[in-house]
């Protein structure tokens, strides 16, 4: 027979549960939405960037060629 020790913590459940209200809920997504538009702004940005990078080699190569 299994002696268990009582005074041991557990991940047991206590059957609790919490219950946002519904201005919490409205809350979360809305903050949740600015987080993704904020991460798409950096994207975004950083094509950009890439972009001007690109650009701004290939009006040097085409420089280059118009000259020689």
């Amino acid at each position: 027979m299994a002696t268990y020790d009582l005074r041991n913590k557990t991940n047991a459940s206590t059957g609790q549960r919490i219950v946002l209200s519904q201005d919490q809920v409205r809350l979360n997504r809305l903050e949740s939405g600015w987080k993704r538009l904020e991460n798409l702004e950096i994207k975004v940005e950083d094509q950009s960037n890439k972009l001007d990078q690109i650009t701004s080699l290939l009006n040097e190569i085409s420089k280059k060629t118009s000259t020689s």
